[in-house]
């Protein structure tokens, strides 16, 4: 990239950013005058916790938007562990916490004493709740007797906030690494669960000791069928979040070590397919499984506070723009209590824009620090209902019927833009967005795209991205590969 190119690429970002209103209008947060776009400022999850590490995020068939953390104490000082908290939200943005998912009463029977549970992943399929999380030490029976060896579990519901059952033994069991010997388990971490365009489940799981893989399951989503593919190369993968968009399967993944406080470089990468099994390419066409493994940077530090930004999920609001929700470390406090023991990762939340097919987190400005102009708690088009007709309802992680309709907008910024995407493709006739029929694959619905008079200022930012050339790909960063060894997880995840 010559010197004039990437000047010319940063003003078009910094366009983007103005013309997506993110320059704070006001001093404190607030709901603008229509009462349905929310400002805020991150963390998103300050007022109820000062940690809520590895956010999954869902909207419930009640309209209200829940999240799921961690096992973690909620506060500083508080010294008592909540297994898996649950917070929910009417904006995205302004959190209350609920309970927490396990107690005494219903933790999982092949749970060992000393287990702590991690990473959950919430989904809604065939009229219940589904989470997924990791069991850190098992026991028999369903586990071993022997120490780190972590599985994935599964518990359904049917509500967002439980009551939560176990479904009885791990989904993905403790896998054994090394020569077998024991004590020496692969790191069975960070499970995401995705629904194939054929309505069929699976898993994603994994990280460094091991890498990540897929793997089908069952109906009921509680057993695996056949053998697992790896998607991403052990010693640098973890955190794994898959999303479909535009024909394309997105792998987003986080790199390095979530966990290492003020001095942490985690970070999320990602890479596409166009089948869920891989393999996945990052923007040069590299491979996340070669030993320079590729992955495009998508969310990375830019010098404000927030520094370790990664485990994240993606949800769409209800004009159907896409948001990252995440965790991070405060440079200035990246201890919950004492140094070198549990980070504090509170849940931050920011727009993730798609450039000329690609994912950028406020197009590729990273965690905002600043007011921001929040996610749409309604529909501004007329509630179409093609959504409701999938077997999924609207979109992977909503459930709202809007998503099809598209939104409209009589902003100075959409009116501006002269030309639709040239993404768009041709379809009985009339022009189709790429952005509405990934949602909508389930019921084979096709909307028409949204016309420039029609577009959210976010979509008329990436219009104007997508009528030039792709941003050049940063410089790969291989993001503090962690050497294979035999270390316990609680080495490198001992804050969880």
């Amino acid at each position: 990239m010559t010197r004039r190119t990437a000047g010319a690429t940063l003003a078009v970002l910094v366009a983007t950013v103005l013309l997506a209103g993110l320059l704070p209008g006001r001093s404190a947060v607030g709901v603008d005058g229509d009462g349905t776009v929310p400002s805020y400022r991150n963390p998103v999850s300050k007022g109820f916790t000062d940690t809520f590490a590895d956010p999954s995020v869902i909207r419930g068939k009640d309209g209200w938007w829940y999240s799921y953390g961690t096992s973690d104490p909620l506060y500083e000082g508080e010294k008592v562990f909540h297994r898996i908290p649950m917070a929910r939200s009417r904006n995205l943005v302004d959190w209350t916490y609920v309970a927490d998912a396990f107690s005494a009463a219903n933790l999982p029977a092949w749970t060992a004493p000393n287990a702590s549970i991690w990473a959950p992943d919430i989904r809604y399929v065939d009229g219940q709740y589904r989470m997924y999380y990791v069991v850190t030490e098992t026991k028999e029976p369903g586990g071993t007797p022997e120490p780190n060896d972590n599985a994935v579990g599964m518990a359904t519901a049917p509500t967002p906030v439980g009551p939560w059952t176990d479904s009885g033994a791990p989904v993905v069991g403790p896998r054994r690494g090394g020569a077998g010997e024991p004590g020496n388990f692969t790191w069975t971490f960070d499970p995401s669960a995705v629904t194939d365009t054929d309505g069929t489940q699976w898993l994603f799981y994994g990280s460094y000791y091991g890498g990540v893989f897929v793997i089908k399951l069952n109906a009921d989503g509680t057993k695996t069928v056949g053998e697992a593919t790896m998607v991403a190369i052990d010693n640098k993968f973890e955190g794994s979040y898959v999303v479909r968009r535009g024909g394309y399967w997105f792998f987003f993944g986080s790199v390095a070590n979530c966990c290492a406080g003020p001095t942490t470089g985690y970070s999320v990468q990602v890479g596409r397919s166009k089948d869920l099994r891989g393999p996945y390419v990052d923007r040069e066409g590299v491979t996340l499984l070669e030993s320079r493994a590729g992955g495009s940077p998508t969310l990375v530090q830019n010098g404000n506070r927030w520094i370790g930004a990664g485990h994240n999920a993606v949800v769409t609001d209800l004009a159907g723009q896409d948001w990252i929700a995440y965790h991070a470390l405060g440079r200035d406090d990246p201890w919950l209590d004492e140094p070198g023991g549990i980070t504090e990762r509170p849940m931050l939340l920011d727009r993730l824009d798609w450039v000329g097919g690609w994912p950028y987190v406020r197009a590729d400005a990273g965690p905002s620090d600043d007011v921001q102009t929040g996610p749409k708690r309604t529909s501004a088009g007329p509630r179409g209902s093609c959504c409701a007709r999938g077997p999924l309802g609207c979109g992977w992680g909503s459930t709202s019927p809007t998503m099809c309709s598209g939104p409209t907008s009589t902003s100075r910024e959409a009116r501006a833009v002269a030309r639709p995407s040239r993404h768009c493709r041709r379809t009985s006739g009339r022009e189709s967005g790429t952005r509405w029929p990934s949602r909508c694959a389930a019921a084979g619905c096709t909307p028409s795209c949204p016309t420039p008079a029609s577009a959210t200022r976010s979509q008329c930012s990436t219009w104007r991205f997508r009528a030039r050339s792709p941003l050049t790909r940063p410089a790969r960063s291989h993001g503090g590969r962690v050497p294979t060894s035999t270390t316990s997880a609680s080495s490198l995840h001992s804050h969880r």
